[in-house]
């Protein structure tokens, strides 16, 4: 078996884990466990590769549970963020506030990471895979099986003063490995893929599968604006990304309506008004004719209860109505492999302002392995981040 000891063994090599290490001191004997067989595999799908790193509007009513967020993008804001990776060597630029690496390419964030830990003399181990975190004397054994293909397992314990679990989520190729902590007396909510397409009833959905339209969604008193994307199972595209939380975080259910306004810069009336000057006393297909993709309009004119050829003066409130209100039913989540994020994992209340464990002294919890779940738009690599940042200054801290 394969034991060392270090100061501080870091489970979980994504964003946050890599971050965190990077921010730590080659004096410090550092390692990283990551099960993936190689790092920040997660992080180069970000974003749909390009990485959202952050958003220039940090503001707190982004995330799950804004309260507990607050102190720690206020100690790490986004401008901390861009600093400290344009130190690393990244240079980024900013998109509608979004700020991503300026190669819109992840691969080069994961460049300047691995080279940060490289500076530090961070030992990095792949396709390791942790079972257990075990807890003696205010020090810790972490334990778990290399799995290497073509080579037979082997088991590895390390001891470390302190570990830090940064596992992050089932999403994408992410690992639930918040089970190590319930083992050390916490409690986790059972993680729910969020920010992932949103299951509806297929009726509305009739050939509109692949088309793309500008929106606003609305689930309860939640309303988003942006691109929808329609599947042949739901519905897609970042308004809905953002509107799946309400059903991940339980403020909304199956069975739940999911609405589209087709023309959210304008009311109803508007919409009356504009129907109303396009008709020329023609039928409801010449009025609805130039404005919407051509199956979009098929889809407005059946939720409005006309036939194509029927005259459209009398249909025109109906018509209306259609466009700012074309209803589906809410069926489920798309599963943890077409989402960004997930919501749930280890209660946060169980970790003091510095998310060290109130239960088991030096273990310590970042990113997405707590309860915390952001929209999308750079807010969840930004928890990552700042909470990383917290843990490596606390760690700091306890060692002089």
């Amino acid at each position: 078996m394969n034991t060392q000891k270090f100061d501080v063994i870091v489970i979980g090599g994504g964003a946050s884990g890599l971050f965190l290490a990077s921010q730590l001191p080659p004096s410090m004997r550092v390692a990283v466990v990551e099960s993936n067989e190689r790092v920040g595999k997660k992080l180069l799908a970000t974003g749909n590769g390009k990485c959202n790193l952050t958003n220039l509007d940090m503001n707190i009513v982004h995330y799950n549970k804004p309260s507990f967020v607050e102190s720690f993008l206020d100690r790490f804001d986004a401008h901390d963020t861009i600093a400290t990776f344009e130190k690393m060597g990244l240079v980024t630029k900013v998109i509608d506030k979004r700020v991503y690496p300026y190669s819109e390419c992840a691969s080069t964030v994961l460049d300047v990471l691995r080279k940060a830990l490289e500076r530090n003399a961070t030992q990095v181990f792949t396709s390791h895979f942790v079972n257990s975190v075990e807890s003696f004397n205010d020090a810790f054994t972490v334990s778990g099986i290399v799995k290497v293909e073509g080579k037979p397992n082997q088991s590895f314990a390390y001891d470390s003063d302190v570990v830090v679990l940064a596992t992050g989520s089932p999403a994408t190729f992410g690992k639930d490995s918040t089970a190590l902590y319930v083992a050390l007396g916490h409690h986790a909510r059972a993680m729910t893929p969020s920010l992932v397409p949103i299951k509806t009833n297929k009726e509305p959905l009739k050939n509109l599968q692949g088309v793309r339209v500008k929106a606003g969604v609305r689930i309860g008193y939640r309303y988003e604006t942006g691109e929808v994307l329609f599947k042949d199972f739901g519905v897609s595209g970042i308004a809905a990304f953002n509107l799946s939380s309400e059903i991940a975080r339980g403020r909304a259910k199956i069975g739940d309506m999911l609405t589209i306004d087709f023309m959210p810069e304008y009311s109803k009336a508007e919409v009356e008004d504009i129907l109303t000057k396009r008709n020329n006393n023609g039928t409801v297909a010449e009025l609805l004719l130039g404005t919407f993709h051509s199956k979009v309009q098929e889809r407005i004119i059946r939720a409005a209860g006309c036939d194509a050829n029927d005259p459209a003066q009398s249909k025109i409130g109906a018509i209306a109505n259609a466009i700012k209100n074309y209803k589906f039913t809410i069926e489920g989540l798309g599963d943890a492999s077409l989402a960004q994020a997930m919501s749930g994992g280890l209660d946060p209340r169980e970790f003091d302002d510095n998310l060290m464990s109130l239960k088991v002294k030096n273990a310590y919890a970042t990113g997405e392995a707590l309860d915390i779940d952001g929209d999308s738009g750079g807010y969840n690599l930004q928890w990552a981040f700042s909470s990383a940042k917290a843990v490596a200054s606390a760690i700091l801290k306890n060692r002089v």
